[in-house]
Order: C-alpha cells, then structure tokens, then sequence
C-alpha cells in the first residue's frame, strides 16, 4: 500500500515538474500580448483624439449660416471609437489571461 501510495505522488510531482516549464513559457506569452494589446489601445486612442477635428469636406453648411458634420465625418468618427473598443477588449481579455495564469 505505502509503495502504491508512493508512486502515485512520484507520478504526480513528475507531471507537475513536467508542466512547470510550459506555465512559465504562457505566463511569458500572456505578458507579451498584454503589453502589445495595451500598446495597441493606446495607438488607437491617439489616433481617435488626433483625428476628431474634421477634414476638408466633412462639414457642411447649414440653413442658419453655421456648418454641421457630414455623414463621412460621423463614420470616421464611429470607426475610431470601435476601433478603440475592439483594441480595449483585446487588452482586457490579455490582462485577465495574464492575470489568471499568475
């Protein structure tokens, strides 16, 4: 029974050991793609505050002498800030990946 019991934790220290460097190699993949999904949430961030004032055609004038944003500036806008949320998802799902392998 004691040598039973012996090989079953033998067998079990050996699998842990066995896995223990493929952990640290994800561990090292989830902190490179949390740092590059955060670099790419910050690029596309700055590109969206970069790009908010309009460009040469996407306004236009109104009735009351004023002007107002044309359908392609509100598109661009829209594509900006879903290209923020995407980049914001991929940058939690790392970050949780990451934190979940700690």
């Amino acid at each position: 029974m004691k040598r039973l019991a012996l090989a079953f934790l033998i067998t079990i220290a050996s699998t842990a050991y066995a896995q223990a460097p493929n952990r640290s190699a994800e561990l090292d993949k989830a902190v490179e793609d949390t740092r590059t999904a955060y670099i790419a949430l910050q690029e596309a961030e700055k590109r969206r505050n970069e790009e908010i004032e309009s460009l040469p055609g996407e306004r236009q004038g109104s009735a009351a002498g004023g002007s107002r944003p044309t359908d392609e500036y509100r598109g661009r806008q829209a594509q900006l800030e879903m290209d923020v949320v995407l980049a914001r998802r991929r940058y939690e799902a790392a970050l949780k990946r990451w934190n979940d392998l700690k």
